[in-house]
């Protein structure tokens, strides 16, 4: 803040806008650092537009600020960076995907950041957050999928448990690339809890359902419970 004040308007704007060779700018850099104060200085006094320009910007990986924050697991500077917008503005910056197809919310998820995962839910309505949710990366997976391979029980949760059972079903029984669905991811590792919290959802027939669901190796979550 120090330089900033040094500068005149036009020469803060320019500089806050600068890219490096790999097309970050200094926001990027704060937000990957987990330099909440840093942000809110780079943030305040710009225009509505100067601001959305700002967050939404991409580096050559396709990544914004937002992505890092939330792949480091700095849940405050996640909460600054989504301050102040619009509810829609909130859900477009969430849904932005790098070049891999992650949204931030990918990244959270497969770091285990569940703080941040909550973040990144906290004020999206159930229909923004399964919007949000069935947002699938180039392997066709949603952040349930990581969730659901690594374990991470309490990350499962905090994703499904607001959602409505008609929103829940929705979300069990996408399918990546390879017609996996999480429940599946779950099971393959042996993360019985983790299967266990995404059974517990579902009534007995849907339960039924989605046990015998079937990869594109022709294989179903029962199977792999079982192997």
């Amino acid at each position: 803040s120090g330089i900033l004040n040094c500068l005149t308007a036009d020469q803060q704007l320019q500089l806050l806008f600068t890219q490096d060779s790999d097309g970050d700018r200094a926001l990027h850099y704060a937000a990957r650092e987990g330099y909440t104060e840093t942000v809110k200085t780079l943030l305040e006094n710009l225009t509505p537009e100067q601001r959305l320009q700002l967050l939404f910007t991409q580096d050559i990986y396709g990544n914004t600020a937002l992505h890092y924050a939330a792949l480091r697991g700095h849940a405050e500077a996640v909460k600054t960076l989504l301050d102040n917008l619009t509810p829609e503005q909130q859900l477009k910056l969430l849904i932005t995907q790098d070049s891999d197809g992650d949204t931030a919310l990918h990244n959270a998820a497969r770091e285990r950041h569940t703080e941040t995962l909550k973040t990144l839910l906290y004020n999206l309505t159930p229909e923004q957050q399964l919007k949000l949710l069935i947002t699938q990366d180039s392997n066709g997976n949603t952040a349930l999928h990581y969730a659901a391979h690594l374990g991470h029980t309490e990350t499962v949760k905090t994703m499904v448990n607001n959602l409505t059972p008609e929103q829940q079903l929705k979300i069990l029984f996408t399918q990546n690339s390879d017609g996996d669905t999480a429940l599946h991811c779950a099971a393959l590792r042996g993360h019985t809890e983790a299967v266990r919290t995404l059974l517990d959802i579902l009534t007995p027939d849907q339960q039924l359902k989605i046990l015998s669901v079937q990869n594109k190796m022709g294989n179903t979550a029962q199977q792999y419970g079982t192997s």
